[in-house]
């Protein structure tokens, strides 16, 4: 069965008068998927989706949501997807349920208010004002109110930065919950870990342009580095070499790296039966950034060497 595009970038560029934004970016997301692109901090990630989004023109290239073009059909695609800004902001003295019912109103979508806000746990704090909520609770009225009106696509825009590790940890449960239901999500952020947990494909974004695009596992896999073994002594390091393993020592410390898994598995055995004390570290998308762009980025979403 073929699975349907839902977005279609092609060699999208966008100019700030002197400064180029995107250069040539191209991706395709499908339907049901969890989509991230990820980069630092003015990589292009925001204006990429803020044009897709319909609020920024491109300079050329062509890009399409649901199979319109975004210049052309602006009010169409508005109408069919839900969005949830960088700079999530609402009407602070309104309640929780009156800031959800107003974009349902507008969508005649009244009768998904309740459902919508039990279904992310805001139902027993539907009369508190949206201004006395914490962080993670108002990027949950932001989710809320992106899908109010049953969006085909949902956009979210760094949805949990700032936010503490439970509150990111809630909100991560929330965009899962949208991935069971078969919703297509559009995410950018910065964090690896998020890019690990939630989403099936990734494009990795910097200075405007695509490093890469491919399912998570294939880029760890591809970019990761490989399953790293981490020790010390000369015993060591000529047992990890006998077993395979690409051996580099320094210092009296030890970093051993194997293709699979279960190659790094079986090396950690022996070198524990040898009564040789060892950890393996498994590729992470932060190894896939650093090999791909040089770099890590920090909490912050700044690029640091």
């Amino acid at each position: 069965m073929m699975v349907r595009k839902v977005i279609e970038v092609k060699n999208l560029v966008k100019r700030y008068g002197d400064i180029l934004a995107l250069s040539g970016v191209s991706f395709e997301v499908y339907r049901g998927e969890t989509f991230a692109l990820v980069g630092p901090n003015g990589a292009g990630k925001t204006t990429t989706v803020e044009i897709l989004e319909c609020l920024r023109i491109p300079t050329s290239g062509e890009a399409r949501v649901l199979g319109m073009d975004v210049t052309e059909q602006a009010e169409e695609i508005k109408r069919r997807i839900g969005v949830l800004p960088q700079e999530f902001s609402t009407f602070e003295r309104l309640t929780v349920e009156e800031n959800v019912s107003l974009i349902a109103k507008i969508y005649n979508r009244e009768d998904n208010v309740r459902r919508i806000l039990e279904t992310f746990g805001l139902w027993d704090v539907r009369k508190r004002m949206f201004g006395s909520l914490s962080g993670g609770m108002k990027r949950r009225v932001g989710v809320a109110m992106a899908l109010v009106s049953e969006p085909e696509i949902v956009f979210l825009d760094e949805p949990t930065t700032g936010l503490d590790p439970q509150a990111r940890q809630d909100l991560w449960q929330v965009i899962r919950e949208l991935r069971r239901k078969a919703t297509t999500v559009f995410l950018t952020t910065h964090y690896m870990e998020e890019v690990e947990a939630l989403a099936d494909r990734a494009s990795l974004i910097l200075s405007g342009r695509i490093l890469v695009t491919d399912s998570v596992s294939k880029l760890i896999s591809r970019y990761g580095g490989g399953f790293r073994i981490n020790t010390r002594g000369r015993k060591a390091a000529q047992l990890l070499r006998k077993l395979g393993g690409e051996v580099v020592s320094q210092n009296g410390e030890v970093t051993a790296v194997f293709k699979s898994q279960g190659e790094a598995l079986e090396a950690l055995l022996i070198l524990r039966k040898s009564g040789i004390e060892a950890r393996m570290i498994e590729p992470s998308m932060n190894e896939v950034f650093l090999n791909l762009a040089g770099g890590r980025i920090n909490e912050r979403g700044e690029m640091v060497p």
